[in-house]
């Protein structure tokens, strides 16, 4: 288990993030970086693909609060990693392997420390586990609105 080293995807805001560096120098400081234009347009597909790739962690670098370019995207972006954290329980992947931070680094200095950062606490879990998906403990929820 020595040689284990966590593969953390990291998804970050073109607007806040990295922007004054080149794309080319700050990928090249990291392996799976992907800039988006806004972090409000990540869905959980992606972050399914992702661990189906074989991420044990996904980070996820949006504009600080009240602050975005696209005027909500990153409170978008805090609402569907909280469910996204939900989805992934019910696949048997700890809530603890996606996080969020809404900051501004323009010279994109703090992207690879906060993804060593993340490497350091993945490596205490382990690598990520897809499960079975979780059953239904009751179906009283669908009864309730008319369903068998």
């Amino acid at each position: 288990m020595s040689d284990y080293e966590p593969k953390v995807v990291c998804f970050s805001c073109k607007f806040s993030w990295g922007y004054l560096t080149d794309e080319d120098t700050l990928s090249s400081k990291m392996d799976n970086w992907v800039p988006l234009i806004c972090t409000g347009k990540i869905d959980a597909t992606h972050v399914l693909d992702a661990f189906r790739a074989g991420a044990d962690g996904i980070l996820i670098l949006g504009c600080p609060e009240g602050d975005c370019h696209y005027q909500d995207g990153n409170y978008e972006a805090k609402k569907r990693v909280y469910l996204i954290r939900r989805l992934l329980e019910s696949v048997g992947i700890e809530k603890e392997r996606i996080r969020i931070a809404l900051s501004t680094d323009p010279e994109g200095e703090s992207i690879t420390k906060l993804v060593a950062e993340m490497r350091r606490e993945l490596a205490r879990l382990g690598p990520a586990k897809m499960g079975p998906v979780k059953e239904r403990k009751s179906n009283e929820a669908i009864r309730a609105i008319g369903g068998k």
